[in-house]
Parts: structure tokens; C-alpha cells; sequence
């Protein structure tokens, strides 16, 4: 792992603050692995909650209509399929079912969660539904993820301090379900002053849950790093954590979580933290899914001149740089970051294995770049490049410069044909 300056100060002093709706959303249609089906036409009018797409097969999912309005088309911004919405304002919404706790199974549960079109907010996008589907009493510990390592990022952080008793309150439903003993909560040490606030939170209403003080490294907020850091447990990559008795769930997921079952809403909004350059209008704001960068930039006061300036969809670290204003906030963009563009001075590799040293899957990055530029496929499957976790790290220690991600990307997208016809 790799000591990164958080620059969060500014944004965890702010307060969640709400977004004035855009006249226009951009729904984004991909989805974990795939791609889903509209349940909508153009021309028809729908209803705030009401679902406008989804999927079926392993990884269903549904997407919702964050407002009430027109669908005016299906067009593609950035690379992506998306709904566009047109926002009449009026909030026509259909009435929202409040969950009966008292009676929920684990079954009811995950139906309540795939309905409500939960997935990971944490960036993958995983349908949390298929974490919950497993047998009463097999997962043991609860591990809730508030590592949020990525620098410039505080959105979990403005969330775990003022939404406390609400996540208490939706890790009470789920330990009660899935029957779980022990919850720990991950948190960074930079961020302590959390621990009292959720210890006092948790005495008050006679829960067990242990704070886990982390160090203020990257990636720390990987699954298997903070299940490592937090149980001292190994789990290699490919291995479940449900097959420890370990079920991993982010911050921004438990509050997805907390609203559907205590407020009848499916995921339409989230929190994000919009940050960057110096001179920026920086915060924590609540914004609905489909919300167009531009959007948001302009209703904080921002501007974002594309010449000179990278939007960054995300972490500073794995992040995506946006190529368009309209490019639509997806449900696991935890930030939007407006950084200076800055000059690369790509150098040979001088061998200095610093991109291995900081590898937290132990994996040997300046191999990948050599592989795949000579296409040697089987030796970038036999150096485990799809074990690569795609943090980053290994490209922001490397002193000369090498797109390292660009490379692992392209290498992953070289093995996956080969591997899809071999099946």
C-alpha cells in the first residue's frame, strides 16, 4: 500500500447539501457486466420511483426514475447507452411501500433489494442482492466499509456523521436476518472522530459494534485489504468472503439500504463529493442518478474548462476522466473532481520495482506493460492480471511516468475474447 495526502479537509467541514434537479436526465443503462433493457418508450410519461429499466439472469438489476417527467429518447453520451428524461417538475411520483421489519426473511430481503435496485456504491456496482443470497447463519461478521481511502473524497465521511442512528438502524435489519454475532465498522484514523459518535450511537440503542481504526494508506477500502486489515483474515482474490463468514458492505450501500427500508424509496440519488483544484467550490451534495456533470458543476458555482481542466468521475485513483458535460452520475460515483490537466514525461522503465512494492495483490505490474505490448496473452494470465484490482497505485509511484493502467486495461480486454471462445 502507498501513503497518499487525503486533501479531504476542505469537504469534511461541509454539510450534505441538496442539488437542484437538472431539466434533463441522462439514465445510464450499464450495469455490473451488462447492459440493461428500457421498460420505457419514447414519448411515455413516468413517475417519480418508477422503474424505467432493468435486467435479468445472474446479475439483475433495476434502474428508477429519479423525477417525473417525459422520456424524449435513448441516445449514447460518453460511450454509454443511456434514458434520456425530460424533468416536468411537477414530482408525480407512485406511493411508496414501507417495509413491515418485523416479518422481513433474508429471502424477502434480497427481493426487497434487487426490487429497489440496490448495488455497491462503492464504484463496481455489484448487486448487493446477490451478497445477501446465502444461507441463514453462514456469515458470521458484518464488515462495514467506511475506509473511503481515495483521496479528495469525504462523501462516506459526511454520511457516517450525520446519518449514524439510520445506518444503525439498517445494520440492525440486516444482522437480524442474516443472523449475524459480530459487526465491525472500518474507518481510517484520520477520520477517529467518528468512533466515539458511533460507539455513543450504537450504546443507545444496545447494539455490540466494534470501530476498527485503519491506517491512512491506499487502497485501503478493498475488499480483500480491509478484510485483511480489519480480521487479519488472507482471502485471495476469486475466493468469496461469504466463504469466511464475511460479508463486506459499503457505507453509501448501507444508506441505500437504510432508505428503502425505512423510507419505501428505491436508489435514485446518492452522495457525492465534488472537489479539486484550488478555487473550486468544493462540499458534499445529494444528487440523483443521472444528474449530468455539467449539471452539478454549474448549480455549485464551479466552472470546468475542458482545455485545461480533467473531470474526474470518481477518485483521483480509479476514477474516470469524463469526455463530455452531459456524462451522467451513475450509482457508484462517490465524487466529481475538477483537477489540472498535467503533463506526462513518459520514460523507459528503469526497474525500479517501486509499481510491485506497492502492489497491494502482490502482482508485477511492469510485466503487464511488456506482455501486452508483445501480446503474449497466456503469460498475462499466468502473471494473474485479472486479479489486478485496478487501484491505480502502481501507476502514481511509477517515477517514469508509464501508463500502467492504460496497459492492465487493455491487457484485460486482450485476455477476455480469448478466454470467452476457449469456453
Amino acid at each position: 500500500m502507498v501513503l497518499i495526502p487525503s486533501l479531504k479537509k476542505k469537504t469534511k467541514g461541509s454539510v450534505l447539501a441538496p442539488i437542484q434537479d437538472a431539466s434533463l436526465f441522462y439514465l445510464p443503462l450499464q450495469a455490473y457486466r451488462h447492459i440493461m433493457h428500457p421498460l420505457v418508450q419514447q414519448g411515455d410519461y413516468v413517475r417519480k420511483y418508477q422503474p424505467i429499466a432493468a435486467s435479468t439472469g445472474v446479475f439483475a438489476t433495476v434502474l428508477h426514475a429519479p423525477v417525473s417527467g417525459t422520456i424524449e429518447g435513448f441516445v449514447e453520451v460518453d460511450g454509454q447507452a443511456v434514458i434520456l428524461l425530460r424533468n416536468d417538475f411537477a414530482e408525480v411520483a407512485t406511493p411508496l411501500k414501507i417495509v413491515d421489519i418485523t416479518t422481513l426473511t433474508l429471502e424477502g430481503f434480497c427481493t426487497l433489494l434487487l426490487d429497489y435496485g440496490i448495488v455497491g456504491a462503492g464504484g463496481s456496482q455489484f448487486p448487493t442482492h446477490l451478497k445477501y443470497r446465502l444461507p441463514k447463519g453462514r456469515i458470521d461478521t458484518l464488515l462495514l466499509n467506511g475506509a473511503e481511502c481515495e483521496p479528495y473524497l469525504s462523501a462516506d465521511f459526511i454520511v457516517m456523521q450525520e446519518k449514524v442512528e439510520e445506518l444503525l438502524k439498517a445494520i440492525q435489519v440486516i444482522q437480524s436476518v442474516l443472523g449475524v454475532t459480530r459487526i465491525l465498522w472500518a474507518i481510517e484514523k484520520q477520520n477517529k472522530v467518528l468512533k466515539k459518535r458511533i460507539l455513543q450511537a450504537a450504546a443507545k440503542v444496545n447494539m455490540q459494534v466494534e470501530v476498527k481504526l485503519l491506517p491512512n494508506s491506499y487502497p485501503q477500502g478493498g475488499e480483500l485489504q480491509l478484510i485483511r486489515s480489519t480480521t487479519d483474515k488472507e482471502i485471495h482474490k476469486g475466493s468469496l468472503p461469504a466463504d469466511h463468514g464475511i460479508l463486506v458492505n459499503n457505507i453509501a450501500t448501507i444508506w441505500a439500504i437504510y432508505q428503502a427500508l425505512f423510507e419505501g424509496k428505491p436508489m435514485i440519488e446518492r452522495v457525492v463529493t465534488l472537489a479539486g483544484i484550488k478555487g473550486t467550490f468544493s462540499g458534499n451534495y445529494q444528487v440523483k442518478v443521472g444528474t449530468p456533470v455539467a449539471h452539478l458543476v454549474q448549480e455549485t458555482a464551479n466552472t470546468w474548462d475542458a482545455n485545461s481542466q480533467w473531470a474526474i468521475l470518481g477518485g483521483p485513483m480509479m476514477g474516470k476522466h469524463v469526455q463530455s458535460g452531459l456524462t451522467p452520475l451513475h450509482k457508484g460515483v462517490g465524487g466529481v473532481l475538477l483537477l489540472k490537466k498535467q503533463p506526462q514525461n513518459q520514460q523507459n522503465c528503469i526497474k525500479c520495482g517501486w509499481c510491485v512494492e506497492v502492489c497491494p495483490q502482490r502482482l508485477m505490474p511492469l510485466e503487464f506493460v511488456r506482455h501486452n505490448q508483445n501480446n503474449t496473452l497466456e503469460a498475462l494470465l499466468n502473471l494473474n492480471l485479472n486479479d489486478c484490482i485496478e487501484c491505480g497505485a502502481c501507476a502514481y509511484i511509477c517515477p517514469s511516468d508509464i501508463p500502467l493502467m492504460e496497459h492492465i486495461f487493455e491487457g484485460k480486454t486482450k485476455v477476455v475474447t480469448p478466454l470467452i471462445k476457449r469456453n
